[in-house]
């Protein structure tokens, strides 16, 4: 067989198939397949066309194995690659048939000309009550709700006396994009600006905020992870009311297309994470990292996670509400008394501190419950893997026979986008 010319991309050593293409030197006609196999195997081709084995006896070709990784993956990649030139029905390619999706892709450019559509202002900026927006659905696509930056809007707004359209300087204001009737039962649904109506809410100066809205005759045909894609586009924007995707953004943004179906190195991802701002390819830079990261995740957790799960900031709104409740329900216990606490910063000498005053004003008062509440999965996993045992050791010694109680009650960690 006369192959005059091989060459492959580097590969590791945990692959599970690899994509590879023949292309006839005599008239340029192409072939591309998949193998689940070793590249080292004697496995030449499976395809069928008669007229490819022939060429293969007589003419000269090349060969290169373009991509190495999961089998889904790689079947994937055939798919793209032959639908985009339709090679079944293309003269300049020997395959009889375009291969099969493994999984839906997000439609990158209907994505990415809504976005500049919105950049660009096509679509109306009107000012509506902040009422109607403070309880809408929402799609959260970052790792979690930021405090901090809630609160740093709220202060801008406060200082602005309530102007949420010029809270930054002139013409510098808050804006929430709208996907009308994509919301649960034909709601609307927010797909980018849940810090700014939290913090606009929380400020209470504020009684409207600048919405774009998105009618539902051009949102109908968006998939939930083509919203995403949209919505963490939003957030790259440089404006100084935005806070830019970070890299657990990312990760989150892998993982929710994992659970869809997409795999974790495939290259719609990687394009993704290019336009999103993150530098680098699947072999290097942060795109690597932020893909290696979120496969450590999924490979862990894989049976666990669930879609669009979000991880819950306990200092932002709406869940610091839930904290408060919660620790209300548990002052309400007669003899008991509550507080708050993150795991990353515990301090026992607090908890006693607080216990002793709350009996000194009601001497009925003997029990304590700590809400915990984790800022991170770090001090999450500390906490379970010994961290609490070892204080709840320490903390026993200190009240033994003071008549006092402390318990503890563990907030959960995880929420849905909705």
């Amino acid at each position: 067989m006369p192959i005059i010319s091989e060459k492959s991309v580097l590969g590791s050593n945990s692959y599970e198939a690899y994509l590879y293409k023949f292309v006839n030197l005599v008239n340029l006609k192409t072939y591309i397949g998949v193998h689940k196999g070793s590249a080292n195997d004697e496995y030449l081709h499976s395809s069928t066309n008669k007229e490819f084995k022939e060429a293969l006896q007589q003419d000269d070709f090349s060969y290169e194995i373009l991509e190495y990784g999961s089998y889904k993956e790689m079947c994937q990649r055939e798919y793209v690659m032959l639908s985009e030139v339709d090679a079944k029905n293309n003269d300049d390619y020997y395959n009889l048939s375009n291969g099969f999706s493994q999984y839906k892709e997000p439609d990158f450019e209907k994505v990415k000309d809504l976005f500049n559509q919105i950049k660009d202002g096509f679509y109306q900026r009107r000012k509506e009550p902040l009422t109607i927006h403070e309880l809408m659905d929402y799609l959260q696509v970052r790792y979690q709700h930021h405090g901090d930056h809630q609160r740093n809007i709220k202060e801008c707004i406060d200082v602005a006396n309530g102007d949420t359209e010029n809270c930054f300087g002139k013409g510098k204001g808050l804006t929430a994009i709208i996907f009308e009737g994509r919301g649960k039962k034909g709601t609307d649904l927010r797909i980018d600006g849940s810090h700014s109506v939290n913090a606009a809410v929380a400020s209470k100066n504020a009684t409207t905020i600048s919405t774009i809205r998105i009618p539902f005759e051009v949102n109908s045909d968006f998939t939930e992870i083509e919203i995403r894609m949209l919505g963490n586009l939003l957030n790259k924007r440089d404006d100084i009311e935005k806070k830019s995707m970070s890299e657990k953004d990312g990760i989150k943004y892998i993982i929710d297309n994992v659970t869809s179906g997409i795999e974790w190195n495939s290259d719609i991802n990687v394009k993704a994470l290019k336009s999103f701002g993150f530098k680098g390819h699947k072999g290097k830079g942060k795109i690597k990292t932020i893909l290696t990261k979120a496969k450590q995740v999924v490979d862990v957790q894989r049976n666990k996670l669930e879609k669009g799960l979000l991880w819950i900031d306990y200092t932002a709104m709406p869940h610091r509400n839930t904290l408060s409740d919660t620790e209300k329900f548990y002052s309400n216990q007669d003899g008991w008394c509550s507080m708050s606490m993150s795991s990353g910063y515990y301090r026992l000498d607090r908890i006693m501190q607080f216990l002793k005053t709350q009996n000194k004003l009601n001497p009925k008062i003997k029990s304590c419950m700590v809400i915990i509440h984790h800022p991170n999965t770090r001090t999450r996993d500390e906490w379970d893997n010994g961290f609490y045992t070892e204080w709840k050791k320490i903390q026993d010694m200190f009240i033994a026979k003071s008549g006092f109680f402390i318990d503890y009650k563990v907030m959960d960690v995880w929420t849905t986008d909705s």
